[in-house]
């Protein structure tokens, strides 16, 4: 009774600690412009990861690393972007049409998943990327944002409306 007592109010501070790093890192990206490439660009989220850099509390030399890190896979994500808003449209077009093709409509829905999971893979290694550059401190609020992101779900569920 007791261990179970101490591994719920463990899981809640936990929880708290998470909750505590997102709301830091969501005030410091609020607080800063756009980056230099737009409103998702160069680096990580919506303020070009001056966020992320000051939360995670990286060196310029991080800082230069990561953004070089992102603008060398900007060029993938994009491209995947616009496969992907093709296939989209296409697949609108299919299934508005007056006799919808269920092999066409089948194949289009198969790339649109290949097509995200191909996106998750490109993320993933992003992401494992910019965690080597980190020193072990860096990583464990790396870590924590990252699952407490998982844990919000998927756009829509549960996250704030233009967040993802």
């Amino acid at each position: 009774m007791v261990a179970a007592l101490h591994e719920e109010v463990t899981n809640m501070r936990k929880a708290a600690l998470g909750f505590a790093l997102l709301l830091l890192g969501l005030g410091a990206a609020a607080a800063q412009p756009a980056g230099p490439g737009g409103p998702h660009g160069p680096g990580m989220g919506r303020d070009g990861g001056e966020g992320l850099a000051r939360l995670l509390g990286l060196s310029e030399e991080q800082k230069g690393q990561v953004q070089k890190l992102m603008e060398g896979q900007r060029a993938k994500h994009e491209a995947l972007r616009d496969e992907l808003g093709k296939n989209r449209e296409q697949l609108e077009q299919a299934l508005e049409s007056a006799n919808p093709d269920p092999t066409a409509v089948g194949e289009l829905a198969i790339e649109g998943h290949r097509l995200r999971q191909e996106g998750r893979a490109l993320r993933e290694a992003q992401h494992k990327a910019v965690r080597a550059l980190l020193t072990p401190e860096q990583q464990v609020k790396f870590d924590a944002m990252r699952a407490l992101r998982e844990d919000l779900g998927p756009r829509g569920e549960g996250r704030p409306m233009g967040r993802r």
